[in-house]
């Protein structure tokens, strides 16, 4: 006897939506409960911190506010920066920037700086506040294996289904729910350790001064720590329309 051959197509519905929300909520308690502990060192400088919290996009916002914000760079138009002051004192990132001798967008910018962060996020593994490439993928399986396990009943259903003639619309929508639930759980994970979310949240409840126009000197620490939305309304928001402009393309 075939599974759920007694059911009506809308009894397998509800059942596969209760199954799907409980996929869900499992696929967001795994990583929560499951997450490695990891250890707190010394606090990480602007550039690794916008690693820890937002990933090469981030890490490279900051580094182009502290140029912007101490002179070092300024706007071109037409979406561009250009360097003012090659001789800026600066990070080993900061400086690859400052020898450009062209005006540059902020795409060409984050393709320059994918070596800085793969060596930031390098330090905060070791430094135990990243996860390691295979506890990441531990954790990424073990929260859309849910998923798959469901996706594989609702294809032995839909495929019975579809054999007796019965309309398998809706089931074939949920389907499609499913796999984009699990390529999204995949693709936006939290790459930190418990104690990597544990320290930005500390420095975000000390910095909280930093919300608003932060001075020049603490452009790269504010942009790390609450993204370039904080430069708007200092002369140095052109950063934050940047950074603006580059998320619509």
């Amino acid at each position: 006897m075939q599974l759920f051959s007694s059911w009506t197509g809308s009894d397998f519905l509800l059942f596969y939506i209760m199954l799907l929300v409980l996929c869900t909520c499992t696929a967001c308690w795994i990583p929560a409960h499951l997450r490695a502990a990891g250890r707190r060192g010394e606090s990480p400088d602007a550039e690794d911190l916008a690693m820890l919290t937002g990933g090469r996009a981030t890490h490279t916002d900051s580094v182009i506010a502290d140029l912007y914000a101490r002179g070092g760079l300024e706007d071109s138009g037409k979406g561009t920066l250009g360097v003012t002051d090659p001789g800026l004192p600066a990070s080993p990132a900061g400086r690859a920037l400052l020898g450009l001798r062209e005006a540059f967008s902020r795409g060409e910018a984050e393709d320059l700086l994918a070596a800085h962060a793969i060596r930031a996020a390098a330090r905060l593994r070791r430094q135990g506040m990243m996860l390691r490439p295979d506890q990441l993928n531990r954790l990424r399986w073990l929260s859309i294996a849910p998923f798959g396990a469901l996706f594989a009943l609702g294809i032995y259903r839909q495929r019975a289904g579809s054999t007796l003639g019965e309309p398998t619309g809706f089931l074939v929508a949920l389907l499609v729910l499913t796999v984009a639930l699990a390529v999204i759980r995949w693709v936006r994970f939290d790459r930190r350790t418990n104690a990597g979310i544990e320290a930005v949240k500390d420095l975000r409840a000390n910095a909280s001064h930093l919300r608003s126009a932060p001075p020049a000197g603490e452009a790269a620490m504010a942009v790390a720590l609450f993204g370039t939305g904080v430069l708007v309304g200092t002369p140095w928001e052109p950063v934050h329309a940047l950074r603006h402009k580059a998320s619509r393309t």
